[in-house]
């Protein structure tokens, strides 16, 4: 047994002994059922920070970044210029049953190799022609990474032209974004690049799956990533970080406890634990629960918090999460019972939750 192994088995022992007043000691079965998940762990990057995971979880995610929304899929560069190849094809032949035009720009994104970028229609067969959707592609270190947003032009619209002859008076409305949101998503397929899922970039940048954008910590970074026991699905981390989500969180963990309660009362629910914690230098809040879960199974459910109240690109809003018993892209249509005990999922979030840590240069 490696001596990371033993470092992690003697952790998970220490947490449990140091929590021994919320659960029972766990049996010998337990514990060999915790050792075994937390034989192999490998740091994961996500957003700006760092967490330990099983070396085969499952992974998943979504990221927007400046609200551009971007979406990973391996492949080889062959793969990619047939793909794109074929896209810009579609795109041209594609004729709008109300006669406008379809595609806007396309070509090469600047500095780009492995790259292509489209301004169209955002929807194909739209009733109008004020909305865009800009869309870039690029190849990079076997992974194709699609940017999207979408844009309206009012200026150039032949439907506004045709129906109404000035735009509509609506305040503050941008009559025309097509050419900021472009230049945004052009600069960012140019720095963006493919990342594999252990790969543990040292500088500053954003990490989301199989990606990473290199650059110092800013506003508008919305990252989550989601990872499950490969043989037990059911049981998953997700994490998530969102620098303008302040607003939406004013209230901590423990003033929203009250109302928590109350709406436990629906899923049979109990608090196993809830109190302030300190996690990777980090202070936050941690809630632990057994309830029913959505696979209308008993279950638990697990939660830390931080930057609740503060916000911003250097303290992002932060959420980690545990599900035993839960339904997630991995896992079968039904399940019948959760794959942990409750000792077991409290030992291993005591062990998950506490290698959660800013990556070092990451902002």
């Amino acid at each position: 047994m490696s001596f990371r192994q033993l470092t992690s088995i003697a952790l998970v022992i220490a947490l449990i002994a140091a929590c021994g007043k919320f659960s029972q000691p766990l049996t010998e079965k337990e514990r060999n059922t915790v050792s075994k998940l937390i034989s192999d762990l490998k740091p994961r990057c996500v957003g700006r920070y760092l967490i330990d995971m099983p070396d085969d979880a499952l992974s998943t995610g979504y990221v927007f970044i400046e609200g551009v929304a971007v979406a990973t899929k391996r492949m080889s560069s062959d793969e990619f210029t047939q793909e794109m190849d074929a896209h810009e094809a579609s795109l041209k032949a594609k004729k709008n049953t109300y006669g406008y035009r379809v595609l806007y720009d396309y070509g090469q994104v600047p500095n780009t190799p492995y790259s292509r970028y489209f301004i169209t229609l955002a929807d194909l067969d739209d009733t109008a022609d004020l909305s865009r959707a800009i869309e870039a592609y690029k190849w990079d270190a076997g992974y194709q990474i699609k940017l999207r947003i979408e844009a309206s032009d009012w200026i150039n619209s032949k439907y506004k032209v045709k129906v109404h002859n000035t735009p509509y008076a609506v305040p503050d409305l941008n009559l025309n974004d097509v050419p900021e949101k472009t230049r945004l998503v052009l600069n960012l397929a140019e720095n963006v690049r493919g990342r594999a899922d252990d790969e543990i970039p040292t500088e500053p940048g954003l990490c989301f799956k199989d990606g990473f954008l290199p650059r110092k910590a800013a506003k508008g970074e919305d990252v989550s990533s989601l990872f499950a026991l490969k043989d037990r699905p059911d049981v998953y981390f997700q994490m998530k970080t969102d620098t303008d989500m302040r607003e939406l969180q004013k209230n901590s963990l423990p003033n929203r406890l009250s109302q928590i309660k109350v709406d436990m009362k629906d899923i049979n629910g109990r608090i196993i634990r809830a109190a302030p914690v300190m996690v990777g230098g980090i202070k936050a809040d941690e809630f632990l629960i057994s309830a029913t879960t959505e696979a209308r199974i008993p279950g638990h459910f697990f939660r830390v918090e931080a930057n609740t109240t503060v916000g911003g690109a250097t303290t992002p809003f932060l959420v980690l999460e545990m599900k035993n018993g839960g339904f997630n892209g991995f896992t079968a249509d039904r399940l019948e019972t959760a794959s942990l005990t409750e000792d077991e999922a409290i030992a291993l979030w005591d062990v998950i939750s506490r290698t959660l840590r800013p990556r070092p240069n990451g902002f």
